[in-house]
């Protein structure tokens, strides 16, 4: 029982909290592109990454306005969302 109890505080004391969601992410990102995203699958990538030191959780968006016939987008903008505040730290 104090192992467990042990562990679980260990693991609120030392996440972060992700403050900004996945589908958040892409908003902000979407509102910053100069285009609309399309709708198909492939048009819009993400993935959540620690970078930096001290380390710091961010999403990375990728828009496409258009997916040519090989599945691979013409118009692309790349982002990167802060997980925490929900800043663009780059486009």
């Amino acid at each position: 029982m104090i192992l467990l109890a042990a562990l679980l505080v260990a693991r609120t004391c030392g996440s972060h909290g992700q403050e900004v969601s996945r589908e958040e992410a892409i908003e902000i990102a979407t509102n910053e592109a100069d285009f609309t995203p399309c709708t198909e699958v492939g048009c819009v990538i993400t993935r959540a990454v620690n970078r930096g030191i001290p380390t710091r959780l961010v999403w990375i968006v990728g828009l496409a306005e258009s997916l040519d016939e090989d599945g691979r987008p013409v118009r692309f903008a790349n982002f990167l969302v802060d997980a925490r505040t929900g800043e663009i730290t780059r486009a």
